[in-house]
């Protein structure tokens, strides 16, 4: 495992690292010459257009051929071809990446002013659209129209609208350099064998140099093959170009990492293994002793004896353990007395412990001869009050429902209402249903409690007990319109300093929090709202529960 683990993360981090180098510098120095591809081709196309403009209507050439074509004297007609013919060498010398420059008339068909010689079968109609940008039109790439060569070139067409004949029937037409086409686009700029693919606007195969795999004229689709990486440059002109990668080639220097690396594993997992059955067999036999006292021990034999291994780091270890061996014997001698003092004490405990029956059955008794002599507010009274001692020191659970919870809660107000002869009163608001909601036990009482003897205190009152729903919780007030205290007096409160020698049993909002604390956590809320003259309430935000389901 030692030598396993730095391996793999070693591994996964180098592999993720070289995974970025490998699908990101590289792909952006693919995708960087690519682009310089895109803008070479650009240029070509853009300075080929504006010799163009030199050729047309809008440049001398074009004026001059306007003029040839509309003029009907013979001598200013010799005047003009030679002008144009001398014009259209100085373009084509000022402009060496040009090769055939000629002008095309479609109406009858025929090529005038020509360059070089052309073709027989030569047609600008033939020649595959690649896009047409702002009345010009770009073809290729195409085999040349010149006569004596069969090389790549790209190409365009400008109409030229002479007065007097039909629209669209005369052309200047321009190709590049014969040699251009193969300086832009060659395959070892990459590094690694690469095909290019030019697109039309149109999207489809215009030119491939691989065309078994990518024939023109077909639909193309940018999307990476099982063989192949694919890079696309767009271009404002309408045409794109993509060059395609071979994965074996792309892939071919990180596969040749993962076999080094494999490698080197191999032989790291060999030696370790090597090693590791070395220490195995060295510290095998000291452990087997360790094992056998660590045996005698857990069957409760502290008293064998103890066998060194002659390995100080494995007899130092023996004799810790012979140590603890001694002190857990101890422990065990003490834990046995401290428990026959505690079933001591547990019997004690229970011939002086008062049994709560006794009470009841005290009480019961009371009620029974008040009742025979007539005494009903005795008998309601001890009645109401054998409910209450009975509720609050029953154990039949720590969690009871609302409907429970406010019942003894009435019969402990119906006491103190007895006792303090009716100067307050308490009203109960409770949305009915909820009072199958589950809350813990005796958690109302003592809020009452606090509402009664610090809220109130010796005045008379009112306190009002609300039970609502609210955004998922249970929410419990209990306000009293009493004098109200200063936020020291709620602070002190809440850290349970009230004189819990008035409140009934004396248990206050210390029981209430820990209770809250208790089932509910950090989703149970309780606080105190309180204002001098105006009253003090107190809040209650437990969990809402499904029907019959408590918390713990």
């Amino acid at each position: 495992m030692s030598t396993l683990i730095p391996l793999l993360l070693l591994g996964a981090i180098s592999y993720l690292a070289l995974q970025n180098v490998f699908q990101q510098k590289i792909e952006n120095g693919i995708q960087n010459s690519l682009a310089q591809t895109r803008i070479n081709l650009e240029n070509t196309l853009s300075n080929m257009e504006y010799a163009s403009l030199q050729l047309s209507q809008e440049g001398s050439v074009g004026q001059s051929l306007s003029k040839l074509l509309t003029s009907q004297r013979v001598f200013e007609q010799m005047q003009l071809t030679t002008e144009i013919q001398r014009n259209m060498n100085l373009v084509n010398f000022t402009n060496p990446y040009l090769g055939v420059m000629l002008y095309y008339f479609s109406d009858p068909k025929e090529i005038r002013f020509e360059n070089r010689d052309i073709r027989t079968d030569f047609a600008i109609e033939a020649l595959p659209l690649l896009s047409r940008v702002k009345g010009a039109s770009f073809y290729g790439p195409h085999t040349t129209a010149y006569k004596y060569s069969r090389n790549s070139v790209f190409s365009m067409t400008r109409p030229i609208d002479v007065p007097g004949m039909k629209p669209q029937s005369v052309y200047v037409y321009l190709e590049t350099n014969l040699l251009l086409f193969e300086k832009i686009i060659h395959k070892k700029q990459y590094g690694m064998s690469a095909s290019h693919i030019l697109l039309d606007q149109n999207g489809k195969v215009a030119y491939s140099d691989d065309p078994s795999q990518f024939p023109p004229n077909s639909d193309f689709s940018l999307q990476s093959t099982a063989s192949d990486y694919f890079f696309q440059e767009s271009s404002e002109q309408g045409w794109s170009i993509v060059v395609a990668i071979q994965r074996r080639d792309f892939e071919k220097e990180f596969r040749s990492w993962l076999l080094k690396y494999g490698g080197i594993s191999l032989a790291s997992v060999v030696m370790s293994i090597a090693l590791a059955l070395l220490v195995w067999r060295t510290v095998y036999r000291p452990i087997r002793k360790i094992l056998k006292e660590i045996r005698l021990m857990s069957g409760s034999k502290f008293n064998s004896q103890l066998k060194l291994t002659n390995i100080r780091e494995f007899d130092t270890v023996l004799y810790e353990f012979d140590r603890m061996r001694t002190n857990i014997k101890e422990l065990f001698a003490e834990i046995e007395q401290k428990e026959r003092t505690k079933a001591h004490l547990e019997v004690e405990k229970l011939l002086y412990q008062i049994n709560p029956h006794f009470i009841h059955n005290t009480l019961n008794t009371i009620q029974w001869i008040a009742r025979m002599n007539g005494q009903d507010e005795i008998d309601r009274l001890v009645s109401i009050f054998t409910r209450v001692l009975h509720y609050n020191l029953g154990k039949e659970g720590a969690i009871v429902t609302l409907n429970e919870e406010l019942g003894a809660l009435k019969d402990y107000v119906a006491l103190q209402r007895i006792r303090y002869d009716y100067q307050f009163d308490v009203r109960f608001e409770i949305d009915e249903a909820l009072l199958v909601q589950t809350i813990p036990r005796f958690i109302l009482q003592p809020i009452v409690e606090n509402a009664l003897y610090h809220g109130l205190g010796d005045e008379a009152g009112v306190i009002e007990v609300t039970v609502v729903t609210q955004d998922g919780y249970m929410n419990i007030q209990v306000k009293d319109n009493g004098a109200g205290m200063t936020e020291e007096e709620v602070s002190r409160l809440l850290l349970h300093r009230s004189d819990t020698r008035k409140a009934g049993l004396g248990i206050g909002l210390n029981y209430v929090v820990r209770m809250i604390d208790v089932h509910y956590g950090e989703s149970g809320r309780f606080h105190i709202e309180s204002q001098i003259g105006q009253g003090t309430a107190m809040i209650l935000q437990i969990p809402m529960t499904s029907r019959g389901e408590g918390q713990t």
